[in-house]
């Protein structure tokens, strides 16, 4: 749920004079204090030079006014407001010199080597173990109805091997247009929690998000409550299955999905249990604000910077989410925007889709859903996590609000869950750029936390269920 590209960016000081001029052409590479890498493409045309930016996502941004003699090098990028100056260290043989963009930020180039331009190969071990093992459980595609929304879904129920009836959960993923394993970043988060959550003898059902997949409806079309609306259908589907046990159905979400499984069991009552990892708390609008400033923050962008945005963002959200209509809400958010703009506060490239986006049905809804009122109806248990670097759902706020929420529900347990970022990965920052490098996809003391608070809370009066190792 990032909403705002940073081109941050990069430098260091000016250095002694440089004893050799240096061939510019090429591929020169810069790490930011935060651990964000930019690469610079350059190279030589009959007119001169050109070249691009290119982010850790791939994104390319041309650069404008490149020159250099071998000695200095200078490039700007005119609509950003962001330009570079560098010195030719031939020690270090790297630029050294400042970007300014906002502020002034060090940066060392390098001339990238062969390994820097090679497409990464990340590891996902937990994966590998998964199909390493034997699985102690079935699965199988499945499709069902929601005959609310007139759309179909398909997905994947996995069931442990034995007699049962099982617990089963149902897994609701997060913003984005996510099939049922929940690919972020290559890592299939659901895959992980469904394969740690059959082997403690825990049915799972995970689907492919409407429009998405196998799963027919119109995604761009939909809100938070259509989504909801998706889950509600599956539940009542997952009741009618062999070997499940209709009284042991709860249901987890991430994310997005941490809103949409508490309104679920505040609407069907016989939902045994919540869990939210990464669930918003908070109303939508104040949300999107925190949201912002973390991923800035995690990306080094300067404070002044991130304070007037605040106030910008602020305003903008709330005149979108006031907004009788689509078309009033599209029109706040150009002017809003343009003056942003003007006010170096956004960014062309920004400017060019953040309009459109922030006035379209899901944001709208988004921005003034409260998920407070909902949870303070919720009598089952619940367990709320949030990992302390997460910067898309900040924990301090975000915990804060749950447990004013749930402050009447005996059965809730909300967590901090130290060092972990939004994935519930072991993380160092937080900042999303980390997530792909990171190799495992959820940190195994949290599936621990998850799998043992389900144990608990799902386990039968009488004797389990038998399961076949």
């Amino acid at each position: 749920m990032s909403r705002i590209v940073f081109l941050i960016l990069i430098s260091a000081f000016g250095i002694t004079t440089p004893t050799l001029a240096q061939e510019i052409a090429g591929d020169w590479i810069g790490q930011m204090n935060g651990g964000f890498k930019v690469r610079i493409h350059l190279e030589r045309t009959d007119s001169g030079l050109s070249g691009k930016l290119i982010n850790p996502s791939g994104n390319e941004t041309v650069l404008d006014q490149i020159t250099s003699d071998g000695t200095h090098l200078h490039f700007a990028v005119i609509k950003l407001n962001l330009s570079y100056d560098g010195v030719w260290d031939d020690r270090d043989k790297a630029w050294k010199g400042n970007l300014t963009f906002q502020q002034v930020y060090p940066l060392n180039l390098k001339r990238a080597t062969a390994e820097d331009l090679a497409p990464a190969v990340h590891k996902r071990p937990q994966e590998d173990a998964i199909l390493a093992r034997p699985a102690p459980y079935v699965q199988r595609e499945v499709h069902f109805n929601n005959l609310v929304g007139h759309n179909q879904l398909a997905g994947t129920l996995s069931v442990p091997n034995g007699e049962g009836p099982f617990p089963a959960v149902l897994l609701i993923s997060g913003t984005g247009q996510n099939t049922r394993d929940e690919d972020v970043w290559g890592h299939k988060v659901f895959l992980i929690l469904a394969d740690a959550l059959n082997r403690k003898a825990v049915a799972v059902l995970r689907y492919d998000k409407r429009g998405v997949g196998g799963s027919s409806g119109d995604y761009d079309a939909a809100t938070t409550a259509d989504f909801t609306s998706d889950a509600e259908a599956a539940v009542v589907w997952l009741k009618t299955q062999p070997r499940i046990d209709a009284n042991r159905i709860g249901v987890l979400g991430h994310s997005e999905g941490g809103i949409i499984a508490p309104a679920v069991a505040a609407t069907d009552k016989t939902v045994a249990f919540v869990v939210m990892i990464a669930g918003p708390c908070v109303r939508g609008d104040r949300l999107f604000v925190l949201q912002s400033a973390m991923t800035a923050k995690a990306y080094g962008a300067p404070d002044d910077y991130i304070a007037r945005r605040k106030v910008f963002d602020e305003k903008l959200f709330s005149a979108i989410a006031s907004a009788p209509s689509e078309s009033v809400a599209l029109e706040r958010a150009k002017t809003f925007v343009a003056q942003g703009v003007a006010d170096k506060l956004v960014d062309q490239n920004e400017a060019e889709t953040l309009p459109e986006e922030d006035a379209r049905p899901w944001e709208r809804y988004f921005l003034a859903y409260d998920p407070a009122p909902i949870l303070a109806r919720l009598t089952v248990p619940v367990l709320a996590l949030n990992g302390s670097l997460d910067v898309q759902v900040p924990a301090k706020e975000n915990l804060a609000a749950a447990r004013e929420a749930l402050k009447n529900n005996a059965k809730a347990t909300v967590m901090e869950l130290p060092g972990m970022n939004h994935l519930l990965q072991d993380a160092k920052t937080g900042a999303p750029s980390e997530y792909n490098d990171i190799e495992e996809t959820m940190s195994p003391a949290a599936l621990k936390i998850i799998t043992d608070w389900l144990t608990r809370h799902t386990s039968p009066l009488g004797s389990p269920a038998k399961l076949v190792k």
